[in-house]
């Protein structure tokens, strides 16, 4: 075989190995983490967005779901949400959090995940929410109400 061909194939192999690493590089550092494991303390107030909180628990089918559908439709929420996370199958901090929250707002712990955007509380999720949440997210954008600073405060 001709060395010329082989030197061309070894650079090219190079050369697409090294695109390869830097899309997944590039993919990993401008992808925002959704399901994170926040804790109250993690908790920041931005003048210019408003916050959304999950109470999501590892290993919930419908939690991934909704990451998923937050991860691939970043343009209804980034410009106006910051997204705080409180895993809470495996956290005993943040179970009893999603279970004051709820007391606070006088309401009964139904499970994961649930959505808390200024007002609004949406339990679970399916093809059947999105609708439900885009209404929600494009509603509260401008509330003055945050459901954590309120219960913080209380």
């Amino acid at each position: 075989m001709d060395t010329r061909v082989v030197k061309a194939f070894l650079i090219f192999c190079v050369v697409f190995i090294v695109f390869v690493v830097g899309l997944v590089i590039y993919d990993n550092a401008t992808k925002i983490e959704i399901l994170k494991n926040d804790h109250l303390s993690d908790v920041t107030y931005d003048e210019d967005k408003k916050n959304i909180y999950i109470f999501w628990g590892n290993g919930c089918a419908h939690c991934e779901d909704l990451r998923v559908y937050l991860e691939d439709n970043t343009n209804l929420w980034k410009n106006d949400y910051q997204i705080f996370s409180f895993e809470t199958w495996k956290d005993a901090e943040n179970d009893k959090l999603m279970d004051d929250v709820m007391a606070f707002l006088e309401r009964k712990n139904e499970g994961t995940p649930t959505v808390l955007i200024g007002d609004e509380v949406m339990v679970g999720f399916s093809t059947n929410s999105i609708d439900e949440l885009n209404r929600i997210l494009e509603e509260q954008k401008d509330s003055e109400y945050d459901v954590m600073k309120a219960f913080q405060e209380q």
